[in-house]
Formats: C-alpha cells, sequence, structure tokens
C-alpha cells in the first residue's frame, strides 16, 4: 500500500476528475450506494455525523439530504476544496461543514464527540486500520454506529470473473484516458484485490472492539456496507 503522502499525491492528482470518473466507472449506480449507505448510517434530524474520508462531499451529501448534521473531512485538501460548492449548490450548506484535512489515524476531534462516523472507499487506503478504527471509536458516543462503505468481493462465481476483468483491464485505460493518470485507477483494483473480504473485515472490526457487526453485499458483492456500534 503506498504511504500516506503518496495517497495524498495521487488523489490530488485526480481530485478535479474524481466525481465523473467515479459516475462513469459505475455507470452511475454510485448514487444508490451512497442512498444506501446514508439509510444504514441512521442518518436523521437532530444526529450528528463524522464522515471520514469524505473526498469531494457526495457521502457528505447523502447524509445531510436525510436530515443529519455532518462534519465531512478528508485527508487529501484537493479532494476536500471541492465539497463546499457542491453543498451550496444543493442548499445543504447549512448541514455541512468541510473541515481541516483530517488523517483517519489521528483525528482532530474530542472524545464521544459524533453519534455516528461514515468512511466510504477509504478504509482501504489507511496505512493502520486498527489505528484508525481506534480513533473512530474514541469520537464516538457510547453506543454510536461506525458505517464503513467500501469495494469488496463479489460474491456470484460468474460475475465476480467479469469484475476482475473489467477492473483490471477496462477500467485503468478509462481512468487514465479522462483523468491523464493510470497509476491511480492501476492502484485502485490492486488495492481492492489485497483487501480483507466481507467476513475478514467484519473480524477486524470485532477485535477492535465494535459490537453487533454485520454486513450487506450491494450489487452482488462489488461493494459492501459494514456497520458496527461503540459499546455503550
Amino acid at each position: 500500500m503506498p504511504e500516506g503522502k503518496q495517497v495524498q499525491a495521487m488523489f490530488s492528482g485526480i481530485a478535479g476528475k474524481y466525481d465523473l470518473l467515479n459516475h462513469l466507472l459505475s455507470g452511475g449506480i454510485d448514487f444508490y450506494w451512497w442512498w444506501r449507505m446514508a439509510r444504514a448510517s441512521g442518518a436523521t434530524k437532530g444526529r450528528r455525523l463524522l464522515d471520514v474520508a469524505a473526498g469531494t462531499g457526495d457521502s457528505s451529501i447523502a447524509l445531510a439530504k436525510r436530515g443529519a448534521e455532518v462534519v465531512s473531512t478528508d485527508f487529501t485538501h484537493a479532494m476536500l476544496r471541492l465539497g463546499p460548492s457542491k453543498f451550496r449548490q444543493k442548499k445543504l450548506d447549512p448541514l455541512i461543514w468541510a473541515s481541516s484535512d483530517a488523517d483517519a489515524m489521528a483525528l482532530p476531534f474530542k472524545d464521544e464527540t459524533f453519534d455516528g462516523i461514515t468512511i466510504c472507499y477509504g478504509i482501504r487506503n489507511v496505512e493502520d486500520r486498527a489505528r484508525a478504527y481506534s480513533e473512530f471509536a474514541r469520537v464516538l458516543k457510547p453506543g454510536g454506529q461506525l458505517t464503513i462503505l467500501e469495494f469488496s468481493t463479489p460474491v456470484i462465481p460468474g460475475f465476480r470473473g467479469l469484475y476482475i476483468w473489467y477492473s483490471l483491464k477496462i477500467l485503468p485505460s478509462i481512468g487514465a484516458m479522462i483523468s491523464g493518470d493510470k497509476s491511480a485507477y492501476t492502484y485502485l483494483p490492486e488495492s481492492i484485490r489485497t483487501f480483507p473480504d466481507q467476513k475478514r473485515l467484519a473480524m477486524e472490526l470485532e477485535a477492535t472492539g465494535f459490537k453487533s457487526v454485520r454486513w450487506t453485499n450491494l450489487t452482488g458483492g462489488i461493494v459492501a456496507l459494514h456497520v458496527g456500534s461503540k459499546p455503550g
């Protein structure tokens, strides 16, 4: 896995094309994944959520649409700075605060601040996931929920093969053509290939103290939603 500085540089380089490529490479189904994530997170009016690795803010928007107050953070400033204009355009800026750059392994927030934490497509890029889970637990209120949306392992055999072929052969070429950076879209399928599958990720969360951990496969397991709670 690239070190933090390399991850920052990689995502800084593709920030301007990130949204377009997300929508294009997923065939637009990423909007459905955001909606499922927000629903699973328990985002509602009166709840305060921390959105880690929020990127350009689509995940924060999905949460705010359900009435939650959202602190939107990312490790890469070039990504984070693109969020506020989107929040204003959708008239959600009263509910979303784009905070200073935040490292998942050393969050700049006080203990027991948030009702929930979300991290979408970001935990895969964290150097030390155990440290990040510890930080998530620290800033969550007792009983608060962690929600992870992440690329995962397709569970349908024939579909799995097709997806692997697409991610290794087609995705990097399209990504390079539009973003001008082939390395970022070569890194993506490789990082997914080496990331824990659904069961092992759940075991990681349980090993670091989260309770009632469960997951839901979306689109045949291309992505999976994991949720777990901090003991109350």
